[in-house]
């Protein structure tokens, strides 16, 4: 069954994932010195970035809904991401990593024979880390191979909610992989799965999750705050990333996405009858768009605005701007090459 909030809640995660790649565009975030940033900014990058976490819940919510509720049949599942997943990723990110490898002096650098070249290509594939979100793509298909796991999970009689907690913590203690060609997915699986999970059993109790909570979204919201002050309060208002086998304390950002994620949920289930045509049809058209925005995006803010200059802009006016400039584009790409390949254009952009 198709849910409009669920469709929501995917079109707002995409828009969250543009606005918090563009910070790096958009002179609105002091890098060289956080701290130096207002409160108000602090916290705006702060709820923004991170929207990874917003996108795995929604997979968990259909993993149990879509695909678990109709009968799972693992080798279908691994087929169908294969081809809408893998094969667009490869396809995509093949030219850029070996132009990126013979044109870029960093790059250059790091080999001096073919069999090492060889070797960085296939890092560089593993890692995804040459566009900005695509590392996201290694750690989801080993999320689709750890299927049969989460399956056990939806079928245990009880321990969900224990099983989140020490998810949950586990998650804070390793943070997010170090972004560079060794990103670890494994340990990104580790990061990510109580927000998975929680996706997951969200849909097996949704009906009396939203009657038992439905008029009570702000408890999550005000809980979601309370994480965010808490951040500002201690510096720790920035994605984490580390390796795993370094302690580096515990990341409060899992803890702010978790329970964000509840908030919104509830958000669009209890609002979604109220949103008038126009709401309605940009975030249907940013769902139905999101997994080629996911891919596309990249180019855009990484080769066409540097060409343009548009990495010169600055301020909140300018981030509105390049947000619905980068997903005009993106969408208008993706329009094209549908409209161009029929059926074969998931192949290439996901969708």
């Amino acid at each position: 069954m198709f849910l409009n909030f669920i469709n929501y809640f995917r079109g707002f995660a995409i828009l969250l994932i543009v606005i918090g790649h563009l910070f790096g565009t958009v002179k609105v975030f002091n890098y060289d010195d956080p701290y130096l940033n207002s409160i108000f900014t602090k916290s705006f990058f702060s709820l923004v970035s991170g929207g990874t976490s917003l996108f795995v819940f929604i997979s968990g919510f259909l993993f149990h809904h879509v695909f678990y509720s109709r009968g799972f049949n693992f080798k279908k599942f691994l087929i169908n991401k294969l081809k809408n997943v893998l094969c667009p990723y490869l396809v995509l990110m093949t030219p850029v990593v070996i132009f990126q490898l013979l044109n870029v002096p960093r790059y250059q650098k790091l080999y001096s024979s073919t069999g090492e070249f060889l070797k960085y290509l296939f890092l560089s594939l593993y890692s995804g880390t040459m566009l900005l979100s695509t590392w996201y793509i290694p750690f989801a298909f080993l999320l689709f191979l750890s299927s049969p796991i989460f399956i056990k999970f939806i079928e245990m009689k009880k321990f969900h909610k224990t099983i989140m907690f020490v998810l949950l913590i586990a998650g804070s203690i390793v943070h997010r992989p170090a972004h560079d060609f060794t990103v670890n997915v494994f340990q990104a699986l580790i990061y990510f799965s109580p927000v998975y999970c929680l996706g997951i059993y969200i849909s097996m109790k949704k009906d009396d999750f939203f009657e038992k909570f439905g008029d009570k979204s702000y408890v999550f919201g005000l809980i979601t705050l309370g994480i965010l002050a808490f951040q500002i309060y201690t510096g720790k208002f920035i994605n984490s990333h580390k390796s795993i086998l370094i302690y580096k304390g515990l990341d409060i950002v899992i803890y702010q996405k978790f329970f964000m994620c509840l908030f919104l949920v509830l958000f669009f289930n209890k609002f979604e009858k109220h949103f008038n045509k126009i709401f309605k049809s940009i975030f249907d058209i940013l769902a139905e768009y999101s997994f080629p925005i996911f891919f596309l995006h990249n180019y855009i803010i990484q080769f066409i605005y540097p060409a343009i200059g548009f990495e010169k802009e600055s301020g909140y006016i300018g981030l509105i701007l390049l947000t619905i400039l980068t997903l005009f584009l993106s969408i208008a790409f993706a329009y094209i090459i549908k409209k161009t390949f029929k059926k074969n254009s998931r192949y290439l952009i996901g969708g």
